[in-house]
């Protein structure tokens, strides 16, 4: 058996300097990609959404999502839930909001049975102190389709009201007079 010589584990290095190619040249040589222009959703553009609350296989609770009194910059959310009202097992299809401050997040497995209904979280996050509109679209079978509005806007949302409210006993033509002013008081 011939005895092999390893080389040696060194490795030569030119010392040569590397001139820094200018970018017109490199930009001559690449060339940018194009910008991709997005893909049409054939149900959103073939159909006409316009039931509102249920259709004739499916029904939404609630009909509307409103979401008021919201805060900048903070997630809100609401459940929207899809009912199979029909007696047959359906396919739907949800077709999300378009704006980016509305997102939604479901999990469909399966084709939905009578009875059953989808979960659907709708996520609210503002970037400003406006009114916000958008809609979710539900497809179900043939023409079939069923539209919930979401809306957001800047109110309040908690209304407080004292729960006992005392009005005392004052007769016809007469006032109460702890709630009026003196003339000489300014007016608020």
């Amino acid at each position: 058996m011939d005895v092999v010589q390893s080389t040696s584990p060194e490795i030569t290095i030119a010392k040569k300097s590397f001139k820094k190619i200018p970018s017109v040249l490199l930009g001559s040589l690449v060339e940018e990609p194009e910008k991709r222009h997005a893909v049409p959703n054939h149900l959103l553009e073939s159909k006409i959404y316009s039931e509102l609350q249920r259709s004739k296989v499916a029904q939404a609770e609630p009909a509307v999502l409103h979401y008021g009194g919201y805060e900048v910059g903070k997630h809100h959310e609401q459940m929207l839930k899809l009912i199979n009202i029909s007696g047959d097992v359906i396919n739907l299809h949800i077709i999300p909001p378009q704006t980016k401050y509305f997102q939604i997040k479901y999990n469909k497995t399966h084709r939905l049975v009578p009875g059953l209904s989808y979960a659907v979280t709708v996520d609210f996050c503002p970037d400003e102190w406006r009114y916000y509109y958008d809609c979710i679209r539900i497809h179900c079978q043939g023409e079939d389709t069923l539209v919930v509005p979401v809306h957001a806007y800047p109110a309040v949302n908690v209304v407080e009201f004292p729960s006992f409210i005392n009005l005392s006993d004052v007769s016809v033509g007469k006032r109460n007079q702890e709630g009026e002013k003196e003339k000489g008081d300014p007016v608020d």
